[in-house]
């Protein structure tokens, strides 16, 4: 079973943004409460979820509650040019890890 700062550390990571960058968007003045989460001294209450939740559309609410499936989800609604972002930087990240390989079809 994972932690929960493994669990906000995978979602985080999926997003591409920092815990500051994460506190920020839910409204939080500072990224302590996610810094103490990681470290096992705290859990993030409903509010907290829920803001997350509303800020982050695709976040998977089942991951972020049990860490099952994954982080986040595709949504047919998603707003065309976030989404584009999100597939660029996901192949991005594929093609500097060597999964996959750039051909150039000249």
């Amino acid at each position: 079973m994972k932690t929960t700062g493994e669990i906000f550390d995978a979602i985080v990571e999926a997003l591409g943004i920092s815990y500051a960058e994460l506190a920020k968007k839910v409204g939080l003045s500072r990224p302590d409460l996610f810094y103490n989460m990681r470290a096992g001294k705290s859990n993030p209450g409903y509010e907290t979820l829920q803001a997350i939740a509303k800020a982050y559309p695709q976040i998977n609410c089942r991951f972020m509650l049990t860490g099952e499936g994954d982080p986040l989800i595709i949504m047919t609604n998603y707003p065309k040019d976030e989404f584009k972002e999100y597939i660029k930087k996901i192949l991005k990240e594929l093609i500097n890890e060597g999964d996959i390989k750039v051909v150039n079809s000249d």
